[in-house]
């Protein structure tokens, strides 16, 4: 039983320390990650004492993706800093297709993330509902400035 306990409590020590793995990157960041619209993508980078936890492209819930119209989609983001002061955070998305074949590009409008405090930033644009079908992969831009 006691074997049993101290087993369950290193899976569940060992789960925690995996979501709060993250990888110290240099300011500016870039890398490219698989991605489908509507799903939602854990860089799990740390950039300049800025964690980055989410990355999400939605459209509306439940909506079609006409692709010979433009539909709007929300960026959602989300940052943690361990900065003593605000900083800003811009992020950039290339959108690709499976080979890697630019798509679109979208520009955040930059973050303020304070101190020790999960950030979350929805922002509104509009895609073409083509290339958000043909989306297998994103490559994302990150920079932190003061």
């Amino acid at each position: 039983m006691v074997t049993a306990f101290l087993l369950m409590v290193g899976l569940v020590g060992s789960a925690t320390a995996q979501e709060g793995e993250y990888r110290s990157v240099n300011n500016p960041f870039q890398d490219d990650f698989e991605y489908r619209i509507n799903t939602d993508l854990r860089p799990m980078v740390e950039v300049d004492g800025v964690r980055w936890t989410r990355f999400a492209i939605r459209t509306k819930e439940g909506q079609e993706i006409a692709t010979d119209k433009n539909i709007p989609v929300t960026v959602e983001l989300g940052f943690v800093s361990s900065n003593q002061e605000k900083v800003k955070v811009l992020v950039i998305a290339l959108l690709e297709d499976s080979r890697g074949g630019s798509l679109d590009r979208i520009e955040c409008k930059p973050v303020a993330a304070s101190t020790n405090r999960l950030k979350e930033s929805v922002q509104k644009f509009k895609l073409p509902g083509n290339i958000l079908e043909a989306t297998r992969r994103v490559y994302l831009f990150i920079e932190v400035s003061r």
